[in-house]
């Protein structure tokens, strides 16, 4: 079991998962492809300072949590589903953040 400190850091492969590996794309790549798509108008919204990126990137996260939820089944609590999915577009966008840098460098 690892360590709950350890656990905390989103970044630290906990698994040994190769980083090539796609959880949610393997699970439902029509989410994934909806969670690639809102982190690109949130990287964009943050970058140009575009109210309608943002809003575009809230809507396509809702269709992501909602893609989410109807493959879950109604057991499950809705605030886990947002807030899991919201958190897949933070890092998706903090991914295309990187390599924007990256690039530039």
């Amino acid at each position: 079991m690892n360590d709950i400190s350890a656990m905390r850091s989103i970044s630290r492969n906990l698994f040994d998962v190769p980083a090539s590996a796609n959880a949610l794309e393997e699970y439902d790549p029509d989410v994934a492809q909806l969670v690639r798509e809102a982190a690109a108008h949130l990287f964009k919204a943050r970058r140009d300072n575009d109210g309608t990126a943002l809003n575009e990137a809230y809507n396509l996260t809702l269709l992501a949590v909602s893609g989410l939820m109807s493959g879950a089944g109604s057991s499950v609590y809705v605030r886990t589903h947002v807030m899991v999915t919201t958190r897949l577009v933070e890092l998706e966008a903090a991914l295309l953040a990187t390599g924007a840098k990256t690039a530039s460098e």
